[in-house]
């Protein structure tokens, strides 16, 4: 077990069909940005239909949720500010974070489709 509770990484056991559904996990949300609201609801779907019947993809299902979670939570808080005037301030920084959101995403992926667990760095962890 590693700081996170995490056990060791790249594990044998862990089978294709998981590794590709811990990879959807981190992938579809990115539907969000053409519907609301999807970005939760992939992640959410896939973590109560399979949480127990695999670790593997009950930890990226859950760790996809609580990112997803923060960043609805974040652009929300965005939003308010813009109403107050104070968000056009940060408007500059919108492509920077939609690149970094991505780049995390993407990295998610990867670590989910090579059978390594992956938590998400500044993420909130709400659902546990």
């Amino acid at each position: 077990m590693n700081d996170y509770g995490i056990p060791p990484m790249n594990r044998p056991d862990i089978k294709r069909d998981d590794k590709n559904m811990a990879v959807l996990a981190h992938l579809l949300p990115l539907l969000g940005f053409m519907v609301p609201g999807l970005n939760i609801a992939i992640p959410l779907v896939i973590w109560l239909m399979k949480r127990d019947k695999s670790l593997y993809i009950e930890h990226h299902g859950r760790e996809s949720l609580n990112f997803q979670i923060t960043i609805t939570l974040l652009a929300t808080l965005w939003v308010i500010l813009k109403f107050m005037l104070v968000g056009f301030l940060l408007l500059p920084l919108l492509p920077v974070i939609i690149i970094v959101v991505l780049v995390f995403m993407v990295r998610a992926a990867m670590k989910a489709g090579s059978g390594d667990f992956y938590r998400y760095p500044m993420s909130l962890r709400l659902v546990n």
